[in-house]
Protein backbone atom coordinates (compact mmCIF):
# COMPACT_ATOMS: atom_id res chain seq x y z
CA UNK A 1 0.00 0.00 0.00
CA UNK A 2 1.62 3.25 -1.11
CA UNK A 3 0.81 6.75 0.11
CA UNK A 4 1.96 10.21 -0.98
CA UNK A 5 5.50 11.03 0.03
CA UNK A 6 6.28 14.25 1.88
CA UNK A 7 7.66 15.69 -1.35
CA UNK A 8 4.40 14.85 -3.16
CA UNK A 9 2.33 16.28 -0.32
CA UNK A 10 4.17 19.59 -0.60
CA UNK A 11 3.82 19.49 -4.38
CA UNK A 12 0.03 18.99 -4.21
CA UNK A 13 -0.41 21.25 -1.20
CA UNK A 14 -2.97 23.59 -2.76
CA UNK A 15 -5.06 20.72 -4.09
CA UNK A 16 -4.91 18.95 -0.72
CA UNK A 17 -6.02 22.09 1.09
CA UNK A 18 -9.05 22.33 -1.18
CA UNK A 19 -9.83 18.65 -0.65
CA UNK A 20 -9.64 18.87 3.16
CA UNK A 21 -11.69 22.06 3.23
CA UNK A 22 -14.45 20.27 1.30
CA UNK A 23 -14.12 17.07 3.32
CA UNK A 24 -14.43 18.84 6.67
CA UNK A 25 -17.54 20.71 5.55
CA UNK A 26 -19.31 17.55 4.36
CA UNK A 27 -22.38 17.19 6.56
CA UNK A 28 -22.56 13.40 6.20
CA UNK A 29 -19.09 13.17 7.75
CA UNK A 30 -18.71 16.20 10.01
CA UNK A 31 -21.85 17.25 11.84
CA UNK A 32 -19.98 19.19 14.55
CA UNK A 33 -16.95 20.90 12.93
CA UNK A 34 -15.64 22.22 16.23
CA UNK A 35 -15.70 18.85 17.98
CA UNK A 36 -12.36 17.74 19.45
CA UNK A 37 -11.78 14.94 16.96
CA UNK A 38 -12.08 17.29 13.99
CA UNK A 39 -9.88 19.91 15.61
CA UNK A 40 -7.33 17.13 16.08
CA UNK A 41 -7.76 16.03 12.45
CA UNK A 42 -7.21 19.59 11.19
CA UNK A 43 -4.14 19.92 13.42
CA UNK A 44 -2.75 16.66 12.01
CA UNK A 45 -3.13 18.05 8.50
CA UNK A 46 -1.49 21.32 9.51
CA UNK A 47 1.41 19.37 11.05
CA UNK A 48 1.72 17.33 7.85
CA UNK A 49 1.91 20.54 5.79
CA UNK A 50 4.57 21.91 8.07
CA UNK A 51 2.48 24.97 8.91
CA UNK A 52 2.07 24.05 12.58
CA UNK A 53 5.38 23.11 14.23
CA UNK A 54 3.75 23.45 17.66
CA UNK A 55 0.20 22.85 18.82
CA UNK A 56 -0.66 23.98 22.37
CA UNK A 57 -3.91 22.01 22.41
CA UNK A 58 -2.73 18.56 21.29
CA UNK A 59 1.07 18.31 21.61
CA UNK A 60 0.96 17.31 25.26
CA UNK A 61 -2.26 15.28 25.46
CA UNK A 62 -2.12 11.80 26.98
CA UNK A 63 -1.69 8.64 24.92
CA UNK A 64 -5.18 7.52 25.91
CA UNK A 65 -6.73 10.81 24.78
CA UNK A 66 -4.88 10.76 21.46
CA UNK A 67 -5.93 7.15 20.85
CA UNK A 68 -9.56 8.03 21.60
CA UNK A 69 -9.56 10.96 19.14
CA UNK A 70 -7.94 8.79 16.47
CA UNK A 71 -10.53 6.06 17.09
CA UNK A 72 -13.42 8.53 16.70
CA UNK A 73 -11.99 9.90 13.43
CA UNK A 74 -11.33 6.39 12.09
CA UNK A 75 -14.90 5.29 12.82
CA UNK A 76 -16.35 8.34 11.09
CA UNK A 77 -14.12 7.95 8.05
CA UNK A 78 -14.82 4.23 7.78
CA UNK A 79 -18.56 4.87 7.73
CA UNK A 80 -18.12 7.75 5.27
CA UNK A 81 -16.05 5.67 2.82
CA UNK A 82 -18.75 2.99 2.73
CA UNK A 83 -21.54 5.45 1.99
CA UNK A 84 -22.59 6.13 -1.63
CA UNK A 85 -21.54 9.47 -3.06
CA UNK A 86 -19.30 11.20 -5.54
CA UNK A 87 -15.82 9.73 -6.12
CA UNK A 88 -13.06 10.94 -3.82
CA UNK A 89 -9.67 12.09 -5.06
CA UNK A 90 -7.78 11.34 -1.84
CA UNK A 91 -8.16 8.90 1.04
CA UNK A 92 -6.63 10.12 4.34
CA UNK A 93 -5.92 7.74 7.21
CA UNK A 94 -4.49 8.27 10.70
CA UNK A 95 -2.02 5.67 11.94
CA UNK A 96 0.37 5.48 14.86
CA UNK A 97 3.94 6.33 13.94
CA UNK A 98 5.12 2.90 15.17
CA UNK A 99 3.20 1.31 12.28
CA UNK A 100 4.57 3.45 9.46
CA UNK A 101 6.52 0.54 7.97
CA UNK A 102 3.28 -1.40 7.47
CA UNK A 103 2.16 1.35 5.11
CA UNK A 104 5.39 1.54 3.15
CA UNK A 105 6.72 4.62 4.98
CA UNK A 106 10.17 4.34 6.57
CA UNK A 107 10.21 5.50 10.19
CA UNK A 108 13.60 7.15 9.76
CA UNK A 109 12.19 9.74 7.36
CA UNK A 110 10.98 11.94 10.25
CA UNK A 111 7.41 11.79 9.04
CA UNK A 112 5.41 14.52 10.84
CA UNK A 113 3.23 13.35 13.72
CA UNK A 114 0.93 14.89 16.26
CA UNK A 115 0.66 13.21 19.66
CA UNK A 116 2.19 10.09 18.08
CA UNK A 117 -0.20 9.87 15.09
CA UNK A 118 0.64 10.44 11.44
CA UNK A 119 -1.73 11.48 8.68
CA UNK A 120 -1.16 9.48 5.49
CA UNK A 121 -2.82 10.38 2.20
CA UNK A 122 -3.35 8.24 -0.86
CA UNK A 123 -4.21 9.64 -4.27
CA UNK A 124 -7.08 7.40 -5.41
CA UNK A 125 -8.31 9.43 -8.38
CA UNK A 126 -9.09 6.96 -11.14
CA UNK A 127 -8.18 4.05 -8.86
CA UNK A 128 -10.70 1.23 -8.71
CA UNK A 129 -9.62 0.24 -5.20
CA UNK A 130 -10.18 2.50 -2.23
CA UNK A 131 -7.35 2.17 0.27
CA UNK A 132 -9.21 3.64 3.19
CA UNK A 133 -8.57 3.02 6.86
CA UNK A 134 -11.25 0.34 6.82
CA UNK A 135 -9.76 -1.33 3.77
CA UNK A 136 -6.28 -1.22 5.28
CA UNK A 137 -7.54 -3.25 8.23
CA UNK A 138 -9.41 -5.60 5.90
CA UNK A 139 -6.34 -6.05 3.71
CA UNK A 140 -4.18 -7.03 6.68
CA UNK A 141 -6.78 -9.58 7.76
CA UNK A 142 -7.03 -10.87 4.19
CA UNK A 143 -3.25 -11.29 3.88
CA UNK A 144 -3.19 -13.19 7.16
CA UNK A 145 -5.91 -15.47 5.82
CA UNK A 146 -4.01 -16.10 2.56
CA UNK A 147 -0.93 -17.22 4.48
CA UNK A 148 -2.95 -19.36 6.91
CA UNK A 149 -4.84 -20.99 4.02
CA UNK A 150 -1.59 -21.63 2.14
CA UNK A 151 -0.20 -23.44 5.20
CA UNK A 152 -3.34 -25.59 5.39
CA UNK A 153 -3.22 -26.28 1.65
CA UNK A 154 0.42 -27.36 1.83
CA UNK A 155 -0.27 -29.72 4.73
CA UNK A 156 -3.29 -31.24 2.96
CA UNK A 157 -1.17 -31.75 -0.17
CA UNK A 158 1.26 -33.85 1.88
CA UNK A 159 -1.64 -35.70 3.49
CA UNK A 160 -3.05 -36.59 0.04
CA UNK A 161 0.08 -38.54 -0.98
CA UNK A 162 0.65 -40.80 -2.84
CA UNK A 163 -1.84 -38.77 -4.91
CA UNK A 164 -0.55 -35.38 -6.00
CA UNK A 165 -3.43 -32.90 -5.93
CA UNK A 166 -2.78 -29.30 -6.97
CA UNK A 167 -6.31 -27.89 -7.05
CA UNK A 168 -6.19 -26.41 -3.56
CA UNK A 169 -2.59 -25.25 -3.85
CA UNK A 170 -3.33 -23.08 -6.88
CA UNK A 171 -5.95 -21.17 -4.89
CA UNK A 172 -3.31 -19.74 -2.56
CA UNK A 173 0.04 -20.04 -4.38
CA UNK A 174 1.20 -17.92 -7.33
CA UNK A 175 1.41 -20.14 -10.45
CA UNK A 176 4.93 -21.31 -11.35
CA UNK A 177 6.31 -19.40 -8.38
CA UNK A 178 9.32 -20.52 -6.32
CA UNK A 179 6.95 -21.49 -3.47
CA UNK A 180 4.74 -23.61 -5.74
CA UNK A 181 7.70 -25.29 -7.42
CA UNK A 182 9.30 -26.12 -4.07
CA UNK A 183 6.15 -27.86 -2.84
CA UNK A 184 5.74 -29.80 -6.09
CA UNK A 185 9.36 -31.01 -5.90
CA UNK A 186 8.79 -32.19 -2.32
CA UNK A 187 5.56 -33.97 -3.29
CA UNK A 188 7.26 -35.74 -6.21
CA UNK A 189 10.20 -36.74 -4.02
CA UNK A 190 8.04 -38.15 -1.22
CA UNK A 191 5.86 -40.00 -3.71
CA UNK A 192 8.90 -41.57 -5.38
CA UNK A 193 10.13 -42.80 -2.01
CA UNK A 194 6.73 -44.12 -0.99
CA UNK A 195 6.25 -41.77 1.94
CA UNK A 196 2.85 -40.83 3.35
CA UNK A 197 1.45 -39.23 6.49
CA UNK A 198 -2.11 -40.57 6.14
CA UNK A 199 -1.52 -44.07 7.53
CA UNK A 200 -3.56 -45.12 10.61
CA UNK A 201 -2.61 -43.37 13.87
CA UNK A 202 -0.24 -40.98 12.10
CA UNK A 203 0.41 -38.05 14.50
CA UNK A 204 1.44 -35.51 11.82
CA UNK A 205 0.19 -31.98 12.43
CA UNK A 206 1.06 -28.30 12.04
CA UNK A 207 0.27 -25.09 13.88
CA UNK A 208 0.47 -21.42 12.99
CA UNK A 209 1.76 -19.94 16.25
CA UNK A 210 2.26 -16.31 15.24
CA UNK A 211 1.63 -14.14 12.21
CA UNK A 212 2.57 -10.51 11.56
CA UNK A 213 2.21 -8.31 8.50
CA UNK A 214 5.68 -6.85 7.97
CA UNK A 215 5.15 -4.74 4.86
CA UNK A 216 2.34 -3.90 2.44
CA UNK A 217 3.22 -2.58 -1.00
CA UNK A 218 1.53 -2.05 -4.32
CA UNK A 219 3.30 -5.01 -5.95
CA UNK A 220 4.48 -7.09 -3.01
CA UNK A 221 3.59 -7.85 0.60
CA UNK A 222 5.73 -9.48 3.27
CA UNK A 223 4.36 -11.59 6.12
CA UNK A 224 6.33 -13.12 8.99
CA UNK A 225 5.16 -16.25 10.83
CA UNK A 226 6.23 -18.64 13.53
CA UNK A 227 5.13 -22.19 12.74
CA UNK A 228 5.28 -25.68 14.22
CA UNK A 229 5.38 -28.62 11.81
CA UNK A 230 5.43 -32.31 12.71
CA UNK A 231 5.43 -34.68 9.72
CA UNK A 232 5.84 -38.34 10.71
CA UNK A 233 6.56 -40.02 7.40
CA UNK A 234 5.58 -43.66 6.82
CA UNK A 235 7.28 -45.85 4.22
CA UNK A 236 4.55 -47.78 2.39
CA UNK A 237 7.12 -50.12 0.80
CA UNK A 238 8.86 -51.11 4.02
CA UNK A 239 5.68 -50.74 6.11
CA UNK A 240 7.70 -48.89 8.70
CA UNK A 241 8.30 -45.36 9.98
CA UNK A 242 10.76 -43.51 7.80
CA UNK A 243 11.79 -40.29 9.53
CA UNK A 244 10.17 -37.50 11.55
CA UNK A 245 10.28 -33.85 10.52
CA UNK A 246 9.67 -31.80 13.65
CA UNK A 247 10.47 -28.08 13.49
CA UNK A 248 9.41 -24.81 15.10
CA UNK A 249 10.80 -21.93 13.07
CA UNK A 250 10.27 -18.42 11.76
CA UNK A 251 9.23 -18.11 8.12
CA UNK A 252 8.84 -15.22 5.69
CA UNK A 253 6.14 -15.17 3.02
CA UNK A 254 6.39 -12.97 -0.07
CA UNK A 255 2.95 -12.34 -1.58
CA UNK A 256 2.19 -10.99 -5.05
CA UNK A 257 -1.01 -10.33 -6.96
CA UNK A 258 -2.30 -12.78 -9.56
CA UNK A 259 -5.56 -12.04 -11.39
CA UNK A 260 -6.46 -9.48 -8.73
CA UNK A 261 -5.86 -11.78 -5.74
CA UNK A 262 -2.88 -11.90 -3.40
CA UNK A 263 -1.06 -15.25 -3.45
CA UNK A 264 2.08 -16.71 -1.92
CA UNK A 265 4.98 -16.21 -4.33
CA UNK A 266 7.88 -17.29 -2.15
CA UNK A 267 8.31 -18.92 1.25
CA UNK A 268 11.66 -18.30 2.93
CA UNK A 269 12.33 -20.74 5.75
CA UNK A 270 15.48 -22.03 7.44
CA UNK A 271 16.94 -25.48 6.86
CA UNK A 272 15.81 -28.16 9.34
CA UNK A 273 17.74 -28.06 12.60
CA UNK A 274 16.46 -31.22 14.29
CA UNK A 275 15.69 -33.40 11.25
CA UNK A 276 17.85 -34.95 8.56
CA UNK A 277 15.36 -35.91 5.83
CA UNK A 278 17.93 -37.03 3.28
CA UNK A 279 19.92 -39.29 5.60
CA UNK A 280 18.98 -42.90 6.15
CA UNK A 281 17.96 -43.97 9.61
CA UNK A 282 19.88 -47.22 9.31
CA UNK A 283 22.74 -46.77 6.82
CA UNK A 284 24.14 -49.99 5.35
CA UNK A 285 27.21 -51.42 7.05
CA UNK A 286 30.28 -51.97 4.89
CA UNK A 287 32.52 -54.88 5.73
CA UNK A 288 36.19 -54.05 5.85
CA UNK A 289 38.42 -55.92 3.48
CA UNK A 290 40.83 -58.46 5.00
CA UNK A 291 44.23 -58.21 3.49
Amino acid sequence: MEYLSLKEIHKFNDDLQTFFAELLTTNTLVNRPNAAQWRFFRSCFARLQGSSPTDPEFDSISKARAAQLKFEIENKLRWFYLCPGKPMKYAPVLIHRSKLDLYGVAQDENYPNLAGYCLLIRDIAGDSELFSAANAVNLKSYLERVVAESIDAEFRAYAALPNIIQEELVKWFYPQSPAMKEIMILLQRHKARGRVINNPLNPSTKRLLRIKIHRIGREECVVHTTEYWYLRWWDIHQQAWDYPYRETNNQTYILKKHDGAWKVFQNLRPSPRTSAPLRQLNPPKHKSKIK
